[in-house]
């Protein structure tokens, strides 16, 4: 047993020293801070962390670039200065290049561009009848590129106008208006900053439900680097160029038509050959199965393996093997008890058994580079906010062994 284990180490040494680029591991600590650690479980170190991000507002999901030069990750820490309850940013191994990649730029570059301010009126027009998330009366309002956000109470029938007065001018373009309350957004489409000048922006009606979890969760790296797709918190897949213009919203939906129901994992071909095909979940249409398509194609493609003979079942995570012969997909049993990382392989259409959990829990997981080996989520409960370990097994089963405590959403 000791010598199958020290043969395993002898195994992630020799990936490490003859690989050109770096196999370390990242993953998330508590929601606040990303890791990187070595294959062996040597080397771990922070790689980047803010103030304030906290386990509420904090990191939901890394990926690295196909190259490894750079991490995307998902993160809410400023959340009250953004379109979105949750970015995509991305920076580099050595912790430099720290970038915004959805509603560019990040705060700390407004010093750059010239300043204008912005005068809104708000009013709160949710009928005093009806009760949502607008009848509290207490918003965050932003305008991008401001230096700060505004909290206002205003109750159902107030109005109340606002001035930003130092506003980041991105060109000739509209900069759009936010409302928050917790995880609830209102927008206005936005105006024009000037700069020099005070602008006047459209009235900014609150009222209805306001859209919940709007927000870019979950990176997916296109296989040249082009592009990294993300999921709003309803499942609906976008994606962002890998250099955004500032102050420009991007919206490149992955699919033609709507979203597939349950289309929460998914993802993009990792060779050149495959670089436009998608594989995603799909849980509406009597049973719950992994598709694949053209990317900008109209669900449904092409039916791959079905997971659970019911509907409305989702998989905790889904990757391509990186040779493209096949997929591996983490899902739970019928009676939520435990789960499992399975391999479905093209060529024989046959699924097998990864881990054999009982009791336990394989989350969101990632593949080696080689395609030899994973690194996943192991945890008592299905609840990803719980607490989790990362282990390391084989594509084939093989070597189960502990890599960290306490980690999360790990990507190789």
């Amino acid at each position: 047993m000791k010598s199958a284990f020290f043969l395993l180490l002898f195994t992630f040494a020799s990936l490490h020293a003859q690989t050109t680029r770096p196999p370390s591991i990242a993953y998330v600590r508590n929601g606040t801070e990303i890791r990187l650690i070595e294959p062996d479980g040597s080397n771990d170190r922070r790689l980047w962390t803010h103030a304030d991000a906290k386990p509420e507002l904090g990191i939901s999901g890394v990926a690295w670039r196909p190259d490894h030069k750079e991490l995307a990750f998902s993160s809410a820490h400023a959340a009250a200065w953004s379109l979105y309850h949750s970015d995509l940013y991305a920076i580099q191994p050595d912790g430099s290049g720290f970038r915004k990649l959805t509603n560019p730029p990040d705060r700390g570059e407004f010093a750059r561009f010239p300043k204008g301010s912005v005068t809104v009126t708000v009013s709160n027009d949710q009928p005093s009848y009806q009760q949502t998330a607008a009848s509290d009366g207490i918003f965050i309002v932003y305008v991008a590129g401001a230096d700060e956000p505004q909290q206002i109470t205003l109750p159902p029938g107030a109005t109340k106008t606002l001035v930003f007065k130092s506003v980041a001018d991105f060109g000739r373009k509209a900069q759009a208006i936010v409302a928050a309350y917790g995880a609830y957004r209102w927008f206005l489409p936005g105006v024009d900053v000037v700069a020099g000048r005070d602008v006047k922006a459209p009235a900014f009606s609150i009222s209805g439900e306001g859209i919940k979890y709007f927000a870019a969760y979950r990176p997916v790296w296109r296989s040249d680097g082009s592009r990294v797709s993300f999921a709003s918190g309803a499942c609906t897949l976008n994606s962002s160029p890998v250099n955004p213009v500032a102050g420009e919203f991007a919206y490149n939906p992955l699919f033609g038509g709507k979203t597939p129901m349950g289309a929460c994992a998914w993802d993009w071909g990792p060779t050149a050959a495959l670089a436009n095909q998608l594989i995603y979940t799909e849980n509406g249409s009597g049973d719950s199965a992994i598709f694949r398509i053209a990317e900008g194609g109209t669900h449904p493609g092409t039916k791959l393996t079905t997971f659970s003979d019911i509907e409305y079942q989702l998989v905790f995570d889904l990757h391509w093997l990186p040779d493209g012969s096949g997929l591996l997909y983490s899902t739970q049993t019928l009676m939520r008890g435990s789960a499992n990382i399975f391999r479905y392989d093209f060529a024989s259409g046959k699924t097998t058994n990864i881990t054999k959990l009982e009791n336990e829990f394989a989350r969101t997981f990632s593949v080696s580079p080689d395609g030899k080996w994973i690194v996943f989520e192991r945890a008592p409960t299905a609840d990803k906010e719980k607490e989790a370990d990362l282990w390391i097994v084989g594509t084939d089963g093989s070597h189960p062994h502990l890599l960290v405590r306490n980690g999360f959403e790990p990507a190789w």
